[in-house]
């Protein structure tokens, strides 16, 4: 089991490397196993890209877990709060502005 935590983490290591770390892991891969160029430069051009279609899905689903959290403790997101201080600058507006309904006059009788 601890073989495979390992490995799993390695691949999630792998996947959050730069681009350019990552093609130099695989250079180093084909130099010290001697395998042709043809054949190490499809290597190299098959991690890379399994490796950026890894990362896409593993900040995709990043995100999903974050958003699902923050939904499910009740937080409120900076959308939320900048709405919220839209409307009470709004509303602030309002209230402090002479009310144009109201007049000096006092009323009939």
């Amino acid at each position: 089991m601890s073989n495979l935590k390992n490995a799993f983490y390695a691949s999630v290591g792998l996947v959050l490397k730069s681009k350019d770390k990552i093609e130099a892991a695989a250079k180093k891969f084909v130099k010290d196993n001697k395998i042709e160029a043809a054949e190490g430069k499809k290597f190299i051009d098959k991690t890379v890209k399994h490796v950026e279609s890894a990362k896409k899905d593993l900040t995709k689903k990043f995100n999903e877990t974050v958003k699902t959290t923050v939904d499910k403790m009740g937080l409120i997101t900076r959308k939320e709060v900048k709405s919220l201080k839209d409307e009470l600058t709004h509303l602030k507006k309002q209230v402090s502005k002479p009310n144009s309904h109201s007049s000096s006059k006092s009323p009939k009788n």
